[in-house]
């Protein structure tokens, strides 16, 4: 049986993957710069992307983008995702992010993979207030 995910502003995530069903309206979209590079649908419309967070059995968090989520999510829970969480599993979704181009959520991505654990977690908990003090320079050298 293939699972269902089911996306929009004013939905819910719904899968059978055994992940908790989490109201879309928690999740953030922050404004990012625009990549160089998009890919395209074949029709020279843009991909629309997704970065997503996932907790590994071991407690880890694993930062992915995608231009099909269900495609991705079903692709790690079978073992064929990342190195990463193929050797973690199982593997729950605890954070998604919709962009209208792949390469927003690419970049995204990265942005996401070079913060610390802390803020990860004020991201995924929608702790906007922990998440800015996290974010502030806190080296004196060039702040």
């Amino acid at each position: 049986m293939q699972s269902q995910l089911l996306l929009s502003l004013r939905s819910i995530i719904i899968c059978s993957f055994g992940f908790a069903q989490l109201p879309i309206e928690d999740y953030v979209r922050l404004p990012l710069p625009v990549g160089e590079r998009s890919r395209t649908n074949g029709s020279g419309a843009h991909l629309k992307g997704f970065v997503y967070i996932l907790k590994c059995n071991n407690g880890q968090y694993y930062t992915g983008s995608t231009s099909n989520l269900e495609r991705r999510l079903e692709q790690h829970k079978n073992g064929e995702g990342a190195r990463f969480t193929k050797q973690h599993l199982p593997v729950e979704l605890v954070y998604v992010e919709e962009f209208s181009r792949i390469d927003e959520a690419f970049y995204r991505e990265k942005q996401i993979q070079g913060w610390s654990r802390k803020k990860k977690e004020a991201l995924i908990n929608s702790d906007f207030e922990e998440l800015h003090k996290l974010s502030e320079c806190k080296n004196d050298s060039h702040c």
